[in-house]
């Protein structure tokens, strides 16, 4: 089958929407991307150095095997790419496991899910002098750059300062028809990666997605400064170009866009807490007057990425209660979908670590390829397990 003639939409120009463009583009279809900004890469992803490792859990989940693989596919995509010579990064991070409870769920988290040595590994961060795990791939990285490297890999149409305003899916479902600030663009596929920005989409208001508010502080490179990403509840970065990075804040209901500068404060005084050894060595700093970021985050209701086909729930037979079913095992719900119309959102803190399969996980679903994930896996991350929660509560409306 080729998907030569076919076009495809990307709504978003974050990590997220640079990761879907790449995944089209190894497949030859021509890809427009948009995004209401005037450039790429102006939102999360825009912060100017983040970090990349995987998240564990002490037992194997669907949730740490996903994060492990799409670690793993970022670590291919960065050789295969030759990404090291192009992207500012410092390798190795370390994930401080330095009380009871932390160090039996990381500890635990090698074994249960046989991570090899090259993956992680537990050591002793030098500076606490605390157990940790070491991930020696993991990365400080600045966001920016990676996501320009890949749009300039995938090399997408691009459409700045265009809004996406609506869009719909004829009656044949051959084509979606995209209204945008700019004019209409017609589709074979759209993707819809735009952040927090779905509030606007009203195709999306059923989907428990959150706006949190992230605020991180760059600080002129330190002396000593750490030769690898420090993870301790808050983080420090290496230092790239001649700073470092402290972050990160986290904050789900009060979301003003200023910097709180006592927050800058807090996290300042945590870091010399935590990590006496290193930060007394450094001259005495205002953290008040330190370059502050403030940034949102979209994470779902289960912190979990979603990915996959959108359901279309205007066509959703809501007479089938789940109590029925239950009497009735032979009924199941019947999810309608958009035949084109996919979705890669609530990627949370873990964007820069998750986009690059996640994209590469929708863009093979979207064109009924063999996804290369388990089906166990696929079903964590695609929005339908929402809708099964929200019809066993019978909040379906």
């Amino acid at each position: 089958m080729t998907h030569k003639e076919k076009i495809a939409v990307v709504v978003g120009a974050g990590i997220a929407g640079a990761s879907i463009c790449l995944a089209l583009k190894q497949r030859n279809i021509k890809t427009i991307l948009i995004d209401s900004d005037t450039g790429p890469a102006k939102h999360a992803s825009g912060n100017p150095i983040g970090v990349v490792y995987p998240f564990l859990t002490k037992h194997k989940t669907s949730e740490s095997e996903f994060s492990l693989d799409a670690f793993r596919y970022f670590l291919s995509i960065w050789e295969r790419f030759h990404l090291k010579n192009l992207v500012p990064h410092v390798d190795g991070i370390y994930f401080l496991m330095d009380t009871k409870e932390s160090y039996d769920r990381y500890s635990n988290a090698i074994i249960s899910n046989q991570i090899q040595n090259h993956i992680a590994k537990e050591s002793i961060e030098p500076f606490s002098g605390s157990p940790a795990l070491f991930f020696p791939e993991g990365k400080s990285i600045s966001p920016v750059d990676l996501t320009k490297q890949i749009l300039f890999l995938s090399n997408p149409e691009t459409k700045y300062s265009c809004k996406l305003l609506s869009w719909k899916e004829e009656e044949n479902r051959s084509k979606v028809l995209c209204q945008t600030s700019i004019g209409e663009i017609e589709c074979d596929y759209l993707f819809l990666t735009q952040g927090y920005q779905f509030a606007d989409d009203p195709h999306l208001e059923w989907l428990p997605l959150r706006k949190v508010r992230g605020q991180i502080l760059k600080i002129p490179e330190q002396k000593p400064a750490n030769p690898f990403g420090i993870l301790y509840g808050d983080y420090i970065t290496s230092a790239i170009e001649g700073y470092q990075v402290l972050g990160a804040t986290f904050d789900e209901f009060k979301l003003e866009e200023e910097p709180r500068l006592e927050e800058s404060e807090s996290m300042w005084k945590e870091l010399f807490n935590r990590l006496p050894n290193l930060s007394n060595h450094w001259e005495p700093e205002n953290p008040r007057l330190f370059a502050t970021r403030v940034s949102y985050r979209t994470q779902s209701q289960d912190r979990h990425p979603i990915v996959g086909k959108l359901p279309n729930i205007s066509k959703l037979d809501l007479t089938v209660k789940y109590q029925n079913l239950l009497r009735n095992a032979n009924k199941k719900m019947n999810i309608p979908y958009y035949k084109s119309v996919g979705i890669l959102n609530g990627l949370g803190s873990r964007g820069l670590t998750h986009s690059l399969y996640s994209g590469e996980i929708l863009v093979s679903s979207m064109l009924e390829e063999t996804i290369p994930i388990s089906e166990t896996i696929f079903k964590s991350l695609i929005p339908d397990r929402f809708l099964i929660r929200m019809w066993k509560r019978d909040q379906l409306i």
